[in-house]
């Protein structure tokens, strides 16, 4: 997703996108948990690995290959929480901007009220 588009999304989509992110997050951490069951629950075979020395380096693979994944999730994650932040703190700013705006028509339209109410009442009394 473009960065364009993040940030023509809503607070609540832009919440959406962050929970979609955490349950992902939590599915990972999920399977590593398996995973690591997995490898702690099982009995490695030293004649099948042929030597303790290749049994350490098929299990470091595997450690390896999940903390690569890890980083990369967490990665992604502050990525996505960096925009997430720039394009509230964008959105908030356009608030601001448009709130001054309003409160500045809100006051010329009063006091063009206020003009032509005194016109009139001069008119009337008159």
């Amino acid at each position: 997703m473009t960065e364009k588009e993040l940030k023509k999304l809503s607070r609540i989509e832009l919440l959406e996108m962050l929970i979609e992110q955490t349950e992902k997050s939590e599915e990972l951490e999920r399977k590593l948990a398996e995973a690591e069951a997995k490898l702690t629950d099982k009995n490695i075979n030293i004649l099948e690995m042929g030597s303790l020395a290749e049994a350490c380096l098929k299990i470091n693979k595997v450690f390896e290959a999940a903390d690569a994944a890890a980083q990369q999730y967490l990665e992604n994650i502050q990525d996505c929480e960096g925009k997430c932040k720039q394009m509230l703190a964008d959105t908030e700013s356009r608030c601001i901007e448009m709130e001054l705006a309003a409160k500045a028509k809100v006051s010329a339209l009063k006091s063009d009220v206020d003009m032509l109410s005194k016109k009139w009442i001069i008119t009337s009394e008159e």
